[in-house]
């Protein structure tokens, strides 16, 4: 973050239900319209028009809609997660066994009948944050890279899923201006703890992205070319 802010205005936004947001743990409070509009929102409250997006993991997922959704966004960098569906078959499984864990904990909350140290443990955890959201992901709808009208970078581990994926819409991702930067060596929680190995390739395209401005804007001066970057932070507790 403390490099990002060095070349770009920085808005680090903690996604409803995380950080410093409401607690929210209903599953119809996490429609993707919703989030999208909750980042608009944001834009506008910090008096901006036009702003690029990083996201990570379920950031990186979000920011997938958000540059789908709104034509605000002028350039994406997604992390972690390649495009198509919000579950996949492997991230469904995973939805099932979440839920059969920890859906008795999240319920209790829901219906006031936990206190104490469990009840902290439950917010520490984001339990019933991610009951919710988790189930309404089920019913997020398919981004393709087509869907999307700006500049965007797609980058992850060598990973089969991602690389099988990657093959079988190499055409698309041409089509849509999708850059995909491959690291290997690292696992997915790596692609975030070991940030020296992604952020390279996330810097040169973000500057790519500023300098394809000035040639937009023409004339100009600097202050008037949109180089807002909005980062996508989930953190409880």
């Amino acid at each position: 973050m403390e490099r990002l802010k060095e070349e770009y205005t920085v808005i680090a936004v903690d996604i409803r239900g995380s950080g410093k947001s409401d607690f929210l743990t209903d599953v119809s409070d996490y429609k993707i319209e919703k989030i999208c509009a909750d980042l608009d929102a944001v834009a506008d409250a910090c008096d901006i028009q036009d702003f690029a997006v990083w996201g990570f993991s379920f950031g990186g997922n979000i920011a997938r809609y958000l540059g789908a959704w709104s034509n605000r966004v002028k350039a994406i960098a997604v992390i972690g997660v390649p495009f198509g569906p919000a579950v996949d078959d492997v991230f469904d499984q995973f939805i099932d066994e979440f839920i059969d864990k920890y859906g008795p904990l999240a319920q209790e909350y829901n219906e006031g009948k936990i206190s104490g140290t469990k009840r902290k443990s439950a917010i520490k955890g984001g339990i019933p944050v991610w009951t919710a959201c988790f189930q309404a992901m089920r019913h997020w709808p398919k981004v393709d890279p087509g869907d999307i009208s700006c500049p965007m970078l797609l980058s992850g581990t060598e990973n089969k899923n991602v690389m099988d994926w990657i093959k079988s819409n190499q055409e698309d991702l041409d089509r849509a201006r999708c850059r995909v930067e491959i690291i290997e060596g690292l696992t997915h929680q790596q692609e975030f703890s070991q940030m020296e190995q992604i952020y390279p390739a996330v810097s040169s395209f973000l500057r790519e992205w500023v300098e394809s401005q000035f040639k937009v804007v023409l004339g100009k001066v600097f202050s008037s070319v949109s180089n807002i970057l909005v980062v996508i932070s989930v953190q409880h507790g």
